[in-house]
């Protein structure tokens, strides 16, 4: 799963041409994914989460078996607010050897889809381990992410299953006066950087 993991990171940092085309398309899905910030996201997903290295650290620190002896089926709500936001929770179940579900956003179908199908490409075996559905049913365990009001809804549908169910966040920055040009950016970074649209 890591070298799989570790290849995908080199392909998206690559310029394949497949690639660029399915960034194109999702930018053409959804108006808020400008190339600037799809090419932004998925880069700091390969670097931050698709290195070697990284993923080593990650099965060591959570004792991750080489093969997972009782693997459960999770099932994994999508949000979309920014390009591949739930790339995260996708990783997670895929390197501690779980089968998942994904409901992918309205507002996040191209990307994805199009990393897990050339995922299964590589290894067809994949295609028994991720799938993607409308309608999440008889999953061992869910994760959820949206908004207040969704939230609720999750509750319910998931509340008597073991869940992780996020809600609407904010956040705020204090300034003193004594920040750093640096430091100063960054937090412009934090506000301006996908129109705003993250936590």
């Amino acid at each position: 799963r890591i070298e799989i993991l570790e290849k995908l990171g080199n392909y998206i940092l690559s310029d394949h041409p497949d690639w660029t085309a399915a960034k194109e398309k999702a930018s053409y899905e959804n108006n808020w994914f400008i190339p600037e910030f799809i090419d932004l996201a998925s880069r700091q997903i390969a670097t931050a989460f698709l290195q070697k290295s990284t993923l080593e650290k990650l099965a060591a620190q959570y004792q991750i078996p080489r093969e997972n002896p009782s693997p459960k089926q999770i099932g994994i709500v999508m949000a979309g607010d920014i390009p591949l936001v739930g790339f995260h929770d996708f990783l997670c179940a895929f390197i501690s050897g779980h089968r998942q579900t994904v409901q992918l956003s309205t507002k996040d179908r191209v990307l994805l889809k199009y990393l897990v199908d050339l995922l299964i490409k590589w290894e067809p075996e994949l295609s028994n381990e991720i799938r993607f559905s409308e309608m999440l049913k008889g999953c061992d365990a869910y994760i959820a992410t949206g908004s207040n009001n969704s939230s609720r809804y999750f509750e319910q549908y998931f509340g008597k299953y073991p869940h992780i169910i996020r809600k609407n966040r904010s956040s705020a920055a204090i300034l003193t006066g004594q920040e750093t040009t640096a430091e100063l950016q960054k937090l412009s970074d934090d506000i301006h950087l996908y129109f705003g649209l993250s936590c």
